[in-house]
């Protein structure tokens, strides 16, 4: 439900500026409104200023991220001064580089310790007073079997190091003999020059983190502090950005958005005010903000709606539609309550802050620990009546007997529909996918009417009487038992009527301005409609047989991991251990691989196949009230 607004608008003189901006960033709910009344030049600029500032953030905040994660279990925070921040960011940057040009070396130093360590310690000084004599000593590496083709270099052999060979071969300096091995150049400085190098570094390296975790101990909230003013200045500055000015220059011009719910404390933030106000309903021509406010259930799925984007002002919150049905798409995925459970499980422990820690899973998830656990309670009703646990057949194992009538009721939920061989859980995610477009198509002909009128939605109405009205009435006529005859006059009138809307009615202002163009045209605009509501709606309607491909995707591959782990369990022993390992990581990965593909798949169906047809096109702005930010 998307909530009521009303549209503010201040006229501040120029020296009362700053500080009417700081009371309205306490006050903290105005949705402040970029004015269009500033030089393209201005923007520009002043866009630039708020680049900088935001880049600034940015770089703070990694800051404040990494000091945050060496103090992760500190319990208890201090009031941070933002003033001594700005020095200790400066040391947190040059500890940072330093650390960076200490690990650099070390790597260095390190490869050539690993270089030089086959070799052994030696005095260089030697060898360069035999190279002054005129004879040359040379270093190779070659492979194990080297010295069975040439003998004649075992002599220099100084180690062995699995299959390699590292051997010296003394030479006269201007000799051309070639050896057919590998040449290595060692490093100018000594095994024992590295070895002290990189015991060095890591006193360097391990002093600088020292530091740097001091820094985070005694001045993480100082930081955190500096960041959140930074984040104020920011605000104020964006919300300079969307004042206009009068022609003198003296007066400025503040528009802005606050929710209806919020009057009372609006009326009192005005009656102390200086500045004049004017406040009015919203029209059809604003682009108003978009503040949602939903159910607790429905309030779960709301960032859904976001992924996708804030409804219009004058459109609808397709939350309430999403939240039920996404629910129930993700259960039939998934289709087993032996993963229902596990996931509830997860739910409930990231609702009590346990998962939050838990890599990439646990950032990724974080927030949607409430709407998780639903979405593991419906996996575990669904899945219980398809019959399912950890890939087990639990009507076939005999956990519920099938002469009972729960049994009963699942063992045809198992089967095909009565006469033929399609299955019932096929026929079921289809008759689900036309109830959720026939909903749509409902949902859209309201709005459309309510914003354009009825005249401009006769063939939209016409479509939903057709499809909507000729299916509904084609049910109860099975049910009541209608006769032939009545059902098939009734249906006629459908027809009929229904053509009229969509062939003759599709356009009321054509037949206004030239009846006879109209009667030409409008047949044609019909024709072309009911070619792509028909190639659409066959399209739409298949793609829900999803549901029930990946619900017995997932069953099956459960089962495989079962079977494969019941033969390697009968032999016994030591192989019930590999069986124990086959259903722990069998089951986990195809808990995963499923959750990917339910939550996937039922979002496209909502985002694609409902909101098509639903003629949703969310392109609203979400309500962001200027106000103060506390970290």
């Amino acid at each position: 439900m998307i909530q009521n607004m009303k549209k503010l608008t201040f006229l501040i003189y120029y020296k009362e500026y700053d500080q009417f901006l700081k009371s309205l960033q306490k006050l903290g709910v105005i949705h402040v409104q970029q004015s269009d009344d500033q030089s393209m030049a201005e923007r520009l600029q002043t866009s630039d200023d708020i680049r900088a500032k935001e880049d600034n953030i940015k770089s703070v905040h990694a800051v404040v991220e990494s000091l945050s994660k060496l103090v992760a279990n500190r319990s208890v925070a201090k009031e941070g001064n933002a003033i001594n921040a700005l020095q200790y960011l400066v040391l947190y940057d040059s500890i940072n580089d330093s650390i960076s040009v200490n690990k650099a070396e070390l790597q260095r130093f390190q490869k050539d310790y690993e270089q030089l360590l086959p070799w052994g310690t030696f005095d260089r000084s030697r060898v360069a007073a035999l190279e002054e004599k005129g004879i040359k000593l040379s270093f190779y590496q070659a492979s194990g079997n080297f010295f069975k083709k040439h003998p004649e270099y075992k002599e220099g052999l100084v180690s062995k190091d699995g299959k390699t060979l590292y051997f010296v071969h003394y030479d006269y300096v201007d000799s051309e003999e070639t050896v057919p091995a590998i040449p290595v150049q060692l490093p100018e400085k000594s095994l024992e020059e590295c070895a002290q190098h990189i015991s060095e570094l890591k006193e360097n390296i391990l002093t600088l983190e020292e530091q740097r975790l001091g820094i985070a101990v005694e001045h993480l909230d100082d930081i955190k502090a500096y960041e959140t003013n930074l984040i104020n200045e920011l605000a104020v500055a964006k919300a300079q950005h969307a004042t206009a000015l009068t022609a003198d220059k003296k007066i400025m011009v503040v528009e802005g958005w606050f929710p209806v719910s919020k009057e009372a404390e609006i009326d009192t933030f005005l009656k102390d005010s200086v500045a004049y106000y004017e406040i009015r309903d919203a029209v059809d021509t604003d682009n108003v903000p978009i503040l949602l406010h939903n159910d607790p259930f429905s309030r779960m799925f709301e960032r859904l709606t976001k992924m996708y984007g804030f409804p219009s002002y004058n459109e609808w919150d397709p939350t309430p539609i999403v939240a039920p049905f996404f629910t129930l798409f993700f259960a039939i995925c998934m289709g087993d309550a032996g993963y229902g459970i596990v996931i509830a499980l997860y739910g409930l422990l990231g609702m009590a802050g346990k998962t939050k820690k838990v890599p990439i899973i646990g950032e990724m998830l974080d927030g949607c620990e409430s709407m998780i656990c639903a979405l593991g309670v419906a996996t575990t009703i669904v899945g219980f009546l398809l019959g399912t646990f950890f890939g087990i057949n639990i009507v076939e194992a005999g956990w519920i007997p099938s002469n009972t009538m729960l049994g009963s009721l699942l063992s045809w939920l198992q089967g095909n529909v009565p006469g033929t061989a399609y299955s019932i859980q096929m026929a079921a995610a289809i008759c689900i996918g036309v109830f959720h477009i026939c909903l749509a198509m409902v949902i859209k002909a309201a709005l459309y009417t309510k914003k354009d009128g009825f005249a401009s939605q006769i063939s939209t109405w016409g479509w939903v009487l057709l499809l909507v009205g000729g299916l509904v009435f084609g049910v109860i006529a099975l049910v009541a038992g209608l006769s032939e005859e009545v059902t098939k006059m009734v249906l006629i009138c459908i027809g009929g009527v229904s053509a009229v809307a969509i062939f003759l009615l599709n356009n009321i202002d054509r037949i206004v301005k030239s009846p006879v163009a109209g009667i030409i045209v409008n047949p044609l605009a019909g024709l072309y409609d009911t070619y792509n509501m028909a190639s659409g709606l066959m399209g739409d309607i298949l793609s829900y047989i999803r549901l029930y491909a990946l619900c017995l995707a997932g069953g099956m591959l459960g089962g495989a991991f079962n079977m494969i782990g019941d033969m390697i369990g009968a032999n016994g022993g030591a192989a019930c251990v590999g069986a124990f390992l086959i259903y722990v990581v069998g089951h986990i990965f195809n808990l995963l691989m499923s959750a990917i593909s339910a939550f996937v798949h039922p979002l496209r169906l909502n985002f694609v196949e409902y909101f098509k047809n639903a003629g949703y096109e969310g392109k609203g702005v979400e309500y962001k009230p200027f106000q103060s930010y506390n970290k």
